[in-house]
């Protein structure tokens, strides 16, 4: 590519691909800092970036055939997904019925909206559980989520139920990766789950006697509960930054979260998009033709990455389609340059971060999840080459990637659970 650059495009390529470097020295600091931050966090409440909260979600199942409903509500709060199940004589969760919904309307409440699916979904009058998945970390209130805050969820849903004279009953409100901990140990005995979507999650299973913040009993000391993370928050101090990653949490409603902001969905797209308006602004790319739409924040999604990666077309076909630019062959390689740099970053932390969770959880197996894998396969695998060669030697964790719809069996079985 050199060969056909101006002077000008290779030096800031040169400058872009070393700012987004990561050393193996540096890596290696990530997996210390992380893993020091999770027992941190497992002691105090005060001081530490991650929250560590316990869900006390622990076996038995239910009663033999009784039915229990599970709900995911997406970060933005616009798409709920309901599904059922019940229990059989082996305690066994059975999957019986999924419906997704739309919400159509911007204006229309999330919690009357849900309150609406399940009339819609269940049709009777029995009374039901519910266990609740959301797509925001515990704990956080990210700029995308349309008002939703895990504490809140259950009061507002419970109040929507109570005013739309549905006979159903909010059991837990957990985040996916909990949601998907649950359902993985049903299927799999799994110990850590991790979900990158919007936002970034992770979950494991520890003993609550090592939780030492908390105040327990002697005989409940080796019960096993889920430990929500809020991962997504780690890094303020270690995590490498760039002059655009610190723009884009500087113009976000969200400050902080460095880890979520280097790897989450909502957030890499919108690092590209400020790579190729300082190229703009300088004149190196796209100087003939009108850059209006891709001047509008978060217009340049992570979904994009993926395919132009794979495949130098598909950066002409989602700029002619999306942006009205047509893109010359050396602005298709300038742009597909610019995603790679930003994704081997992501997965590099991404692995980094996760190899610390394995080694507090003491993992052989971990489940892998969330929107951003599912757009972007390469990343998946180099995040999981990343994770193992940060494990000391000869240690193996296997990976399983999972389906969303994982997240939502999860959240019925919470709803059995209790």
């Amino acid at each position: 590519m050199s060969a056909m650059l101006s002077n000008e495009q290779q030096a800031f390529l040169d400058h872009a691909t070393t700012s987004f470097a990561v050393s193996d020295e540096s890596l290696n600091t990530i997996v210390t800092r992380a893993h020091a931050e999770l027992f941190r966090g497992l002691s105090t409440s005060q001081g530490s970036e991650l929250l560590m909260k316990p869900t006390f979600i622990r076996p038995p199942l239910a009663r033999p055939s009784s039915v229990s409903l599970g709900m995911s509500i997406s970060a933005t709060g616009s798409r709920i997904r309901i599904t059922s199940i019940t229990v059989d004589s082996n305690s066994t969760p059975l999957r019986t019925h999924t419906q997704v919904f739309t919400m159509q309307s911007t204006t229309q409440n999330v919690f009357d909206f849900a309150a609406n699916c399940v009339r819609e979904f269940v049709q009777h009058d029995s009374s039901l559980p519910v266990g609740v998945t959301i797509g925001v970390p515990c704990g956080a209130l990210t700029e995308y989520a349309r008002g939703l805050h895990a504490c809140d969820v259950g009061r507002k849903l419970c109040a929507a139920f109570v005013r739309n004279h549905l006979n159903v009953h909010v059991t837990s409100v957990t985040h996916g990766a909990v949601s998907a901990l649950v359902a993985s140990r049903i299927q799999k005995a799994t110990q850590v789950a991790a979900v990158f979507d919007g936002g970034v999650n992770a979950a494991y299973v520890e003993q609550l006697g090592q939780v030492c913040k908390l105040r327990v009993s002697e005989e409940t000391k080796s019960s096993l509960v889920a430990i929500d993370t809020d991962i997504g928050n780690f890094g303020s101090r270690v995590l490498p930054v760039t002059m655009w990653d610190r723009r884009v949490d500087r113009e976000s409603k969200c400050v902080g979260r460095v880890f979520e902001k280097l790897v989450g969905g909502h957030y890499m797209g919108e690092i590209v998009r400020n790579l190729i308006i300082d190229m703009v602004d300088r004149r190196l790319l796209f100087t003939t033709c009108n850059v209006q739409e891709i001047s509008v924040p978060y217009s340049f999604h992570s979904a994009y990455m993926g395919p132009i990666i794979e495949d130098l077309e598909a950066v002409d076909a989602v700029f002619a389609a999306e942006f009205g630019i047509q893109c010359s062959p050396i602005e298709c390689r300038i742009i597909r340059s610019l995603c790679s740099m930003v994704v081997e970053r992501a997965a590099r932390v991404a692995g980094a971060v996760l190899a610390a969770v394995v080694l507090k959880a003491k993992a052989d197996k971990v489940v892998l999840s969330g929107t951003v894998f599912d757009a972007n396969p390469r990343m998946l695998d180099e995040t999981v080459r990343e994770m193992q060669s940060r494990l000391p030697n000869g240690a193996k964790t296997e990976v399983v990637v999972q389906s969303p719809s994982d997240e939502l069996f999860g959240a019925a079985v919470n709803a059995a659970c209790i």
